[in-house]
């Protein structure tokens, strides 16, 4: 071991003060940390002892835990202002060792003692816990132990510079620049910040090629009961081993992967001169959300800064935590967004946690529930009241409704009812509030779960109630799935509901458009015509006929209707029905009175502008929650006015998911065969070569209408420039105004809206935000929701494209693929 010395160039550090006292205690003579570049054979290290790598940035060694000064782990961590913090929460820990048979982190008491051996090895003894660890390399010997600039700590073999064992290559929850995972390498979140204990979440690279983020049953401790929430869809088609993909986190600072035939895909935004000016990492989080953190590297008082999330995947929050029955929060519990976004578990009103330290494990009433034995009175109960919320629980009866209050008193008065939730024209009734609830701000729902409100108390104390909670929620979740077998397995008649959507005859849509008499519109897809439906609470219908669609099954065709059936929000057109007959397949939506978007936008008297800011931010909220409110993200894929209608009170709802790619298990990619969309709308990635498309085509052809709605103009409309030429695109001459500061000449005499130009002003360089070239630098919708109501700021505007515009890159696909009409697409 090296001599100890006290000047600087030593670098010793004396330990924080209350850490002194306690190691005075213990080992009166470890007053000292050790702080050198590297051990060899024969050396060792005790609590508090650590070395640092070259730059001082990154320490290995024993770091204590922030609740508990007298516990350590063997870590390494960011050395930030290279000395020892006195919260130790302040330096990141990137890596710890780990318990084999517990997959925990090992605690080690101030009695530990890490060691190289002279045979070779790592060791980790502690003589007051036992516990021991060494390398997980058996056989190879190493006699040098440094800490790379990087963070990597490497073991070097004996009589040679070949590493034997590196933390890189055996990661924990973190990931640093320059490190990579090939097949079979693994992220475990933590169960919380500060508890390192195994958690929920892993991030696998499959064998087989897929990046997949799993999620552990609430009742399983191992594999087995993992299910997957996220994944890249980069497995080879009948492929199970040798799948090659290798995840990256890169110099730039950006989380991407590369598949077998090595075309690269980022997962995250590239940081500018990230390395340079920032430390960076990249977690797996307790919350399952892989976030890219950044800190600014300034000369002093970095421990004062808090770490910046830059980037993360994925970006759907508690809706994408979502496997069947499962999600981020157990049974009668649901998720929020706490500090910083993360995600976490809350117990409505009148429930508490089942565990306070685990609040995933659910929430339990603190009441006695009704009964349906004629005990319990309705008058005994109340609502509280969640707004914003909904759950994945499917209910045992749907009503239609036109005030909450029906909504409240059908559940007070139904004794099976524990929860009602009303979306503004249904009532969805539950039994039982298994896991999948969760809270956004942008959700149109409301969540009323029944309570007691009289003083009845519990028919037995806690002490005795709390061995049983197991066998309580076993029981409701045994109860739960003979529900779902009694609605999926059931005897059916012809005309039941399927999913709650009604199936019609083909005589009966027949009768109700009066022989499809009144045609509503067409398109690549198929015709809709107006119908009246008298039995449904809305009588006025729109049906759709569908072409070609023959292709799919009985079954295929009622997966499709059922992953649109399940879309409830106010800016989306509901569907109300369908007809299945093979030769008859048919739509069936509520009727939206006003027309589309283009017929009221393209007149000569421009809507008002008030109208027309409300509009687009509606429009952008049903997006958002295609993308990022449903089961799995729904990708539309022709965003118009064409496609946007609007209701009796001109609020608009966006139509015609005929055409949308629903993305099975939460892929991040999928690849088409045919390049579906219209003229003018279309992101310039339908047009790569393997037309891997995500739903930032959406938010593509999003900014395209939003800059027809400030401007009252068609996209595809000519317009003359500042030098007179008459052959400029909207987009081009929108591009040069708006980047020179002259947005008021977009108003075209617009008194309305040039009353209030800054809010013109977001909203353009909104607009050029979303029609970006590259897809990464897009925002997701959920950014444009924020950005267009003034919660996030709009950065400066992207740099114009390099060549001419969008228009230039669909002609040079050829004349000859495009329909003169301007209809969709299908280019093969």
């Amino acid at each position: 071991m090296k001599p100890l010395g006290t000047s600087p160039s030593s670098g010793l550090h004396l330990a924080p003060y209350p850490l002194l006292i306690v190691l005075l205690m213990h080992r009166p003579d470890q007053l000292l940390l050790v702080v050198a570049d590297n051990l060899t054979a024969g050396s060792s290290i005790r609590p508090p002892q650590y070395i640092t790598c070259p730059s001082g940035d990154f320490a290995f060694g024993f770091r204590a835990l922030h609740h508990d000064p007298t516990q350590f782990l063997l870590a390494v961590w960011f050395n930030l202002d290279h000395e020892p913090a006195a919260d130790p929460s302040k330096n990141k820990v990137v890596w710890y060792a780990k318990d084999p048979a517990s997959n925990s982190a090992i605690v080690a008491t101030a009695q530990a003692v890490f060691s190289i051996t002279f045979h070779g090895e790592l060791l980790l003894t502690d003589s007051t816990t036992g516990n021991v660890w060494t390398n997980p390399s058996p056989g190879q010997s190493g006699n040098l132990l440094t800490l790379q600039d990087s963070g990597n700590l490497q073991f070097i073999a004996i009589g040679g510079s070949a590493v034997v064992w590196e933390t890189f290559r055996h990661p924990t929850d973190t990931l640093l620049p320059g490190q990579a995972m090939v097949s079979g390498a693994k992220l475990e979140s933590k169960q919380s910040d500060t508890d390192f204990s195994v958690g929920r979440f892993s991030l696998y690279v499959q064998a087989d090629g897929n990046v997949v983020l799993y999620l552990m049953n609430l009742a399983g401790d191992n594999m087995d009961s993992y299910n997957s929430y996220w994944r890249t869809g980069t497995n080879q088609p009948g492929q199970t081993q040798d799948g090659n993909t290798t995840l990256f986190f890169d110099s730039p600072g950006h989380l991407r992967y590369q598949i077998k035939d090595g075309r690269m895909h980022d997962l995250t935004p590239p940081m500018p001169n990230s390395t340079v000016g920032y430390y960076q990492h990249a977690t797996l989080d307790p919350d399952g959300v892989v976030r890219v953190y950044t800190l600014q590297k300034i000369a002093t008082g970095r421990l004062n800064i808090p770490w910046t999330i830059f980037g993360l995947f994925p970006s759907n929050g508690c809706s994408g935590k979502t496997t069947g029955w499962e999600g981020m929060c157990g049974p009668n519990s649901y998720c929020v967004y706490g500090p910083n976004n993360k995600l976490d578990c809350e117990c409505p009103s009148g429930y508490s946690f089942i565990d306070p330290r685990l609040k995933y494990r659910g929430c339990t009433p603190v009441f006695t529930p009704q009964s349906c034995g004629g005990k319990n009175r309705p008058s005994e109960f109340s609502l509280v009241k969640l707004p914003n919320t909904t759950w994945l629980t499917r209910p045992y009866r749907i009503y239609s409704y036109s005030t909450e209050e029906q909504c409240d008193d059908s559940c007070l008065r139904d004794c099976f009812c524990t929860a009602a939730l009303f979306d503004g024209e249904h009532c969805f009734k539950m039994a039982l509030l298994v896991g999948g609830g969760w809270q956004e701000g942008r959700l149109d729902m409301e969540v009323s779960i029944k309570v007691r409100t009289s003083s009845i108390p519990m028919p037995t104390s806690p002490r005795r109630t709390l061995p049983y909670l197991p066998l309580i929620c076993l029981v409701l979740l045994m109860l739960a799935a003979a529900t779902s077998l009694m609605l999926h397995c059931g005897p059916r008649k012809k005309n039941t509901n399927h999913d709650f959507l009604r199936v019609f005859t083909g005589k009966e849509l027949y009768k109700a458009t009066n022989g499809f008499h009144k045609l509503l519109g067409k398109g690549g897809f198929g015709e809709v015509y107006h119908g009246v439906i008298m039995s449904l609470h809305t009588s006025d219908v729109a049906v759709k006929k569908l072409i070609n669609s023959n292709e799919y099954s009985e079954r295929e065709f009622a997966n499709e209707v059922q992953s649109i059936g399940r879309i409830h929000h106010r800016n989306l057109v509901r569907m109300v029905g369908y007809c299945k007959e093979p030769e008859q397949r048919m739509l069936v939506f509520e009727f939206m009175p006003g027309g589309s978007l283009r017929s009221f936008l393209f007149q000569p008297q421009r809507p008002l502008w008030k109208w027309r800011v409300g509009a687009a931010i509606g429009i952008a909220k049903g997006l958002e929650y295609l993308h990022e409110g449903c089961d799995s993200p729904i990708i539309h894929c022709d965003i118009k006015p064409d496609n946007i209608l609007l209701d009796g009170n001109s609020n608009p709802k966006i139509t015609d998911f005929g055409i949308a790619k629903l993305l099975n298990n939460q892929e991040m990619h999928t690849t088409v065969t045919n390049i579906r969309g219209t003229r003018g709308y279309i992101a310039p990635e339908w047009f790569q070569s393997d037309r891997r498309i995500d739903t930032k085509v959406d938010v593509y052809s999003f900014g395209v209408v939003l800059l027809e709605m400030i401007c009252c103009r068609k996209c595809q409309e000519p317009v003359t420039g500042q030098d007179g030429d008459d052959s400029v695109t909207l987009f081009g001459w929108a591009g040069e105004l708006v980047r020179h500061g002259r947005t008021e000449i977009l108003l075209h005499s617009d008194d309305d809206a040039m009353e209030d130009l800054a809010m013109v002003k977001r909203f353009s360089r909104v607009a050029f935000w979303c029609v970006e070239q590259n897809p990464l630098l897009r925002p997701t919708m959920h950014q444009v929701v924020q950005m267009l109501e003034g919660v996030l700021e709009v950065g400066i505007l992207p740099d114009p494209p390099n060549s001419t515009d969008h228009a230039s890159l669909i002609s040079s696909v050829g004349r000859s693929t495009l329909p003169s009409s301007g209809n969709a697409l299908q280019v093969e």
